[in-house]
């Protein structure tokens, strides 16, 4: 009979109730931790796909303006891809001439779910991009600049 009982328990091995919760809140304080993180990253993102836009339309307006000698105040004319037709986006992309549609100066903005855009998280939401013909971009609220 002794026998029995300690084979039974040589083989009944595993982790007890206590050691898996241990388990489960370590876990927990780890993605606590992580995911404020990964938001961040995932807008770094978001905003660089903003830039690369932004710098797409102030070329599209340096072409333009090479061959008309003024700046076009609507994306749409620019001989570029629209970024506002495209299906998953994350900003709405306006451009807009310095006084009438003859004029030398123009600015271009990525402006955070506005539009047909995704909607974005509460501190991101309608935060604006400018970029403007000396290829200068700024933001509405100072967050995510991209680097030079």
């Amino acid at each position: 009979m002794a026998q029995f009982f300690l084979r039974k328990k040589m083989f009944n091995t595993g982790f007890t109730l206590t050691e898996l919760l241990i388990v489960v809140v370590i876990l927990g304080i780890l993605a606590t931790l992580a995911l404020p993180m990964l938001v961040k990253t995932i807008e770094k993102a978001k905003v660089g796909e903003a830039t690369s836009n932004l710098n797409l339309i102030r070329t599209g307006q340096k072409i333009y303006f090479l061959e008309y000698s003024t700046f076009w105040p609507d994306i749409t004319q620019l001989n570029i891809e629209n970024p506002n037709e495209a299906s998953s986006r994350y900003f709405e992309y306006t451009s807009s001439s310095a006084g009438d549609s003859l004029s030398s100066d123009f600015t271009a903005t990525a402006t955070r779910g506005g539009g047909g855009a995704a909607d974005a998280s509460s501190p991101y939401q309608g935060v604006v991009y400018y970029i403007s013909k000396d290829g200068q971009i700024t933001s509405s609220d100072g967050k995510f600049m991209p680097q030079r």
